[in-house]
């Protein structure tokens, strides 16, 4: 056991010593290092809706941020979508935009986990979020005080220019 810890030991410092000895002198290397931004909010209600005329505008298939709903991959469960009140949303003064990824914490497994921004509930809510799902899949379901945390990927350049 002690000569394979030594062998695991003797691995990691070569594989982290290699770029020392390939590097040229005078040559600098970049570190890479991902860092993540959060931002957690809380909805008051989150709700399930279908994509029907009666749930939605005239054309139900057409999401606000102009996405097309595939009702194959709908029905498969593989397009995990939302939408969000205004209010929460940049265009009036929130901190989401359609396209972002999120994660729902609601303590319902067939939820929690990654949602994409897709789409605007009516004007008249706030603080809400409002998932897609097929009509024969889901059509019910409500819950409260639900986490949503907003991970987004701090790169260098998005540093320099919030400096």
């Amino acid at each position: 056991m002690k000569r394979f810890s030594a062998i695991v030991c003797v691995t990691i410092v070569a594989i982290l010593g290699s770029s020392y000895f390939t590097t040229l002198p005078g040559a600098t290397t970049e570190t890479k290092t991902t860092l993540f931004s959060h931002e957690i909010l809380t909805l008051d209600t989150l709700t399930i809706y279908n994509p029907s005329s009666a749930q939605c505008d005239s054309d139900p298939l057409v999401t606000a941020s102009n996405k097309k709903i595939n009702l194959t991959k709908l029905k498969e469960g593989s397009i995990r979508w939302m939408a969000v009140s205004r209010d929460l949303l940049n265009r009036w003064g929130g901190r989401l935009n359609y396209g972002d990824t999120v994660e729902l914490r609601a303590g319902d497994s067939s939820i929690d986990g990654a949602w994409i921004i897709q789409d605007t509930m009516n004007k008249r809510f706030k603080n809400r979020g409002d998932l897609l799902f097929d009509s024969g899949r889901r059509v019910r379901g409500m819950w409260t005080r639900v986490i949503l945390t907003k991970r987004t990927i701090v790169t260098r350049e998005n540093l320099l220019e919030n400096s």
